[in-house]
């Protein structure tokens, strides 16, 4: 008897013994909170909000391909620097229309009076109008009057991070989950380039021929409709309010349209009065929904929300300002790119190495496209193959901060390839090959650094959330002080590059950036990764654990 224990005492303590000697507990959780992009739940209300957040940057680097010369449309005789001046008012003056509007949109989008599916519906279908306009708009005050009112009437970027994360609470989807928006916001920076480039023509072509720049526009427009069905018909709303009524204004709105055809049912039919006692006459029963077992379920208490004063906690205040750093120099950088490859060649005698030196790569609509498109298509692969592995063993704080250090190496390499341009160089091939490594150069490192920076930035703001309730607000003011930065800073750059080009030193807007970009290094050690809406809890509510996951970061 004795000897029929110790065997299988002793079988199992040779199947624990690997588990004992390999026993890190956290490698372990790590190994089993992967997922793969596969493995997400609501992947249908993912894609709809994949496409909404491709529009974006698709319209907006679609423009960037084709401004210099769309400007030189309007005003023929304006100089490179006026130019240079017009695209940093062009490209600010959305942003900042969406700054002064976006924490109204949050705001909106947290109330029972409007909800996430109601104003992102509402900034899809402004938007697509504003590229309609934009596209027909033969001044510059017309173009920027559009472009206000694009920005005015969407909170598009915000409220989709803010959807998503909802729809996947658990930690180990949700950071994926999140990941999704950068690879489809890339993917946008790939196709958008490439319609502008490809659809734009200085001549214009057919019924278009006096509106040279619609095409690519008519074309963003059809995207941002298309999200825009996708959303009314199949978009959930997330709100929690909703969860325990009829629904948004647009549900309610779309069930009273449905519904006003069809008779109402009082839940009975008549018998056959020949055959009353028949017992093959029939009585046909409708179902009706089975009363809750919870009393006080039709009359829920709604959930507690945080006042607007207490969202502002030390963590959200300091990533805000990371954001607004980051953001800026970001979208500073790729519109002063597209200008610098517009900007024609300089005269070789004028130059000279190191920093005296001006012009630009003078390509032409197609190629700035190509060379724009390299940007979202080196993006998609990073964000697609590298990132993910990285972001599972490294944590996403530290992918951020290091990735932060390439910009200021990026922007300082920036203006060399105007230098290698003007070389005298006999043979042309060889000197095209040099040019488009150079160029090929400063774009592995920004894509690089914006690989490593933008998805994680997108994380550190959901999870900076100090309560559920106003999820919709931090995600929206995410938007605003990014969209503040991105109408403060192309501003300012494009006034020092219109300058650099006056004075000969075409590189003092991107040197700028670099000063910006080591900024933005320092400013990153104050960010601590947050606990998703768990640092505050508020009266008569129980504090709440993460669902799976590990907390991935640190300080």
């Amino acid at each position: 008897m004795p000897n029929s224990q110790v065997a299988p005492s002793s079988a199992i303590a040779k199947q624990q013994e690997p588990l004992i000697v390999n026993g890190d507990v956290e490698a372990q959780a790590r190994a089993k909170d992967k997922v793969s992009y596969s493995n997400l739940p609501n992947k249908k209300q993912l894609a709809i909000l994949c496409i909404a957040r491709l529009a974006d940057p698709l319209a907006a680097s679609s423009i960037q391909t084709y401004m210099f010369y769309q400007l030189r449309f309007f005003n023929p005789s304006a100089s490179e620097a006026l130019i240079s001046t017009q695209a940093g008012i062009i490209v600010g003056s959305k942003t900042a229309a969406q700054v002064c509007t976006g924490m109204l949109w949050g705001r909106l989008a947290d109330s029972e009076y409007g909800g996430r599916k109601t104003v992102l519906m509402i900034g899809l279908i402004c938007s697509g109008i504003s590229c309609i306009g934009y596209g027909l708009s033969k001044t510059f005050v017309s173009a920027v009057s559009w472009q206000v009112f694009g920005g005015a009437m969407s909170s598009n970027v915000g409220i989709v991070r803010c959807v998503v994360a909802e729809l996947n609470p658990e930690k180990r989807y949700r950071t994926r989950a999140l990941l999704l928006l950068p690879l489809f916001a890339n993917a946008g920076m790939l196709l958008g380039p490439l319609v502008g480039g490809l659809l734009s023509s200085e001549n214009g072509n057919g019924v278009l021929k006096a509106f040279p720049y619609a095409p690519p526009n008519i074309f963003a427009a059809a995207i941002y409709t298309i999200a825009a069905i996708s959303v009314f018909l199949g978009l959930e709303e997330t709100l929690e309010h909703f969860k325990h009524h009829e629904g948004s204004i647009i549900q309610r709105l779309w069930k009273k349209v449905t519904t006003r055809s069809h008779a109402p049912s009082h839940g009975y039919t008549m018998i056959d009065s020949s055959e009353p006692n028949s017992p093959e006459s029939t009585v046909i029963l409708v179902n009706f929904p089975e009363p809750s077992s919870n009393p006080n379920n039709g009359a829920s208490k709604p959930k507690a929300r945080l006042p607007f004063r207490r969202i502002w906690t030390w963590n959200v205040l300091c990533t805000m300002l990371a954001h607004f750093i980051i953001a800026g120099h970001i979208a500073t950088f790729t519109n002063l790119w597209a200008i610098f490859l517009s900007t024609p060649l300089s005269d070789p005698k004028t130059q000279h190495a190191p920093f005296q030196f001006s012009g630009g790569l003078s390509m032409q609509p197609r190629e700035v496209g190509f060379a724009m498109s390299t940007l979202g298509a080196i993006g998609v692969t990073l964000q697609l193959v590298i990132y993910p592995m990285l972001n599972d063993r490294f944590g996403t704080i530290r992918i951020w901060r290091a990735a932060l250090f390439v910009f200021p190496v990026a922007y300082a390499l920036a203006p060399f390839p105007a230098l290698i341009a003007s070389l005298a160089i006999t043979s042309v091939l060889g000197k095209a090959i040099i040019v488009w490594i150079s160029v090929g150069s400063v774009l592995l490192l920004f894509v690089v650094g914006r690989t490593g920076v933008t998805p994680a930035t997108t994380l550190l703001i959901n999870d900076c959330t100090p309560h559920p309730s106003v999820r919709g607000t931090i995600h929206t003011a995410g938007t605003v002080i990014g969209n503040l930065s991105r109408s403060f800073f192309p501003v300012i750059a494009f006034a020092i590059f219109g300058k650099g080009l006056e004075v000969g030193v075409v590189g003092l807007g991107f040197w700028c950036l670099a000063c910006l970009g080591i900024l933005a290094c320092v400013a990153s050690r104050w960010v601590e990764q947050g606990s998703n809406g768990r640092e505050i809890v508020l009266e008569g509510e129980e504090p709440v654990q993460e669902q799976g996951g590990h907390k991935n970061g640190g300080k």
